[in-house]
């Protein structure tokens, strides 16, 4: 799956002794494949083992990075923050969400909006849940 960051997606971390996603070969950031993604052992919160290649230079390279990294990666910020999307999983905390329940959600315009407050939006949703709390609605 190829992705096209925005420079400021690998550098900047939040997390102490964190390295950024950068290609371990010329250094960029620009260019980066992600290969594989699965569990650290022993399991840390948050944090998840990435293998990722280099269209530009061709080198492969392995870390352990955040899930906030990836999904920055991954996602160019279609997701809800610190949530990696792959394929039809959901993952937040380092582990998949699981599905709790669907439904419709109902869109409005914004308040100040010269739209009809009638003209809402309906959609089929389902409604994930993280161990940790986090819930997130996602369209079927």
């Amino acid at each position: 799956m190829a992705a096209t960051p925005a420079a400021s997606l690998h550098g900047g971390s939040d997390a102490p002794g964190t390295q950024a996603l950068n290609c371990c070969g010329c250094g960029g950031t620009d260019d980066l494949i992600i290969e594989f993604i699965g569990p650290i052992k022993p399991k840390t919160a948050d944090r998840i083992a990435v293998e990722y290649s280099c269209s530009a230079c061709g080198a492969f390279c392995a870390q352990d990075a955040t899930v906030q990294q990836v999904a920055e990666l991954l996602n160019s910020g279609a997701t809800a923050p610190g949530v990696l999307h792959f394929g039809r999983y959901f993952i937040h905390c380092g582990e998949p969400m699981e599905e709790i329940a669907e439904g419709v959600s109902h869109l409005h315009p914004p308040a100040d909006s010269q739209d009809n407050p009638g003209d809402a939006i309906s959609i089929h949703t389902r409604r994930l849940t993280c161990s940790c709390g986090f819930q997130l609605d996602v369209p079927l």
